[in-house]
């Protein structure tokens, strides 16, 4: 698989994770927290963030090899942290 390619997946899957994310609280606001949309596309949003992680140890790994390519780095991790933003987002919608 292309760099490109792996970029575009990594920064696709947060992006379509936040949206799926408010989607469902839209969709079932006012709805017992026990919906089973809610569980549904919890584990939807799950599954890419772990699918997400693992793509970017793999990307920072590629690029520390030899010569650091610190940008690379930098777009992995900025990745990553896009991907934990829908989790936090369900955490905080259980809570409440």
């Amino acid at each position: 698989m292309a760099e490109a390619t792996k970029f575009l997946i990594l920064y696709l899957i947060p992006v379509i994770s936040l949206a799926v994310t408010f989607g469902t609280y839209i969709f079932v606001y006012g709805e017992s927290v026990d919906h089973p949309l809610i569980d549904f596309s919890l584990v939807l949003v799950m599954l890419g963030f772990l699918f997400s992680s693992s793509l970017s140890v793999r990307l920072i790994s590629h690029f520390s090899g030899g010569n650091v390519n610190y940008l690379g780095i930098t777009f992995a991790v900025v990745g990553w942290l896009l991907g934990g933003i829908p989790v936090s987002l369900y955490v905080l919608f259980l809570l409440q």
